[in-house]
């Protein structure tokens, strides 16, 4: 698939061991592409605090592609529909201060480099919860016996 913020294009990254979630990401300018569900799945998932990678540090080395990346581009076309969908663009759910480029057609959802970063991060209520789940791992580890 062809970028559509960039002239780069998108190589399939697999993530996670067990059952891996393969998404799509520009070599060039580091932004995402996350099929139907796949955004909500990588956050729910968290094989993203288990497996070590590189997902958005690498930056553009390339001074003429950084001329061409528009991380500002109004509108943007679909990736995955091949040019025949306009994106539009939304709040995260989860983080309104995250704009989100999202396919009406195929529900997919392109994130700029740096964005997943800020949508990865658990919010307090999620961090308690989480607590709670370790504690009862801990102490009744039958009740998790069959989860993995």
């Amino acid at each position: 698939m062809d970028c559509p913020k960039c002239p780069g294009k998108l190589e399939q990254l697999k993530i996670g061991k067990k059952e891996p979630l393969v998404i799509d990401r520009c070599f060039a300018c580091g932004g995402i592409w996350f099929d139907k569900d796949e955004l909500s799945e990588a956050i729910n998932k968290e094989i993203w605090d288990t497996v070590e990678f590189e997902l958005e540090e690498e930056s553009l080395q390339d001074d003429e592609l950084k001329k061409e990346v528009d991380f500002d581009k109004m509108e943007i076309v679909c990736p995955r529909c091949q040019g025949t969908e306009k994106m539009v663009k939304m709040a995260s759910p989860r983080n309104k201060n995250v704009t989100t480029d999202y396919c009406k057609k195929c529900e997919g959802i392109w994130l700029d480099a740096g964005e997943y970063d800020k949508l990865k991060i658990r919010s307090n209520i999620e961090l308690k919860l989480e607590h709670v789940i370790d504690f009862f791992r801990l102490h009744f580890p039958h009740i998790f016996k069959d989860e993995r």
